[in-house]
């Protein structure tokens, strides 16, 4: 073999490696932005998240509003609707490493399913003002069995 043939047997091994992660990556990133990984025989429930200087609304199906803690049982499906009455913010689960704008007058959905219960932590990761630190949530996580 020539140096050459190896070389050019070298680039399209490295492109064909490229291409397959590339598609993989692709259709992960799909399944990621459309909820493609919720169970199919359960429908998730939507909460509307509005975010406010400096505080989170959650609006849950049934009306009901809460500021600041969002209560979810743990391994149902959810769509968290999310949205800013004011400036741009950015919801951020640390710990989930879910993380997601809010922008005025657009709706972005934040698929989620949290496996573990326990309480997790919601900061605003976008400056949004001078009281920005304090614009902190709970995101509680319950057994599915207890309400």
């Amino acid at each position: 073999m020539t140096r050459l043939s190896i070389e050019v047997i070298t680039m399209i091994g490295a492109a064909l490696i490229l291409a397959v992660l590339g598609g993989i990556a692709f259709h992960d990133l799909i399944m990621i932005d459309t909820g493609g990984y919720f169970p199919h025989n359960e429908k998730p429930e939507v909460i509307r998240v509005i975010a406010k200087q400096y505080v989170w609304e959650f609006i849950y199906p049934n009306g009901t509003v809460s500021y600041d803690k969002v209560v979810i049982q743990a391994g149902k499906p959810y769509i968290f609707n999310l949205t800013s009455a004011d400036v741009i913010h950015a919801m951020y689960i640390v710990q989930l490493g879910y993380k997601l704008e809010a922008i005025p007058g657009y709706y972005y959905p934040l698929y989620i399913i949290v496996n573990k219960p326990g309480v997790y932590n919601i900061y605003c990761a976008e400056f949004c003002g001078p009281g920005h630190y304090t614009m902190i949530g709970e995101l509680i996580v319950v057994n599915s069995t207890a309400g």
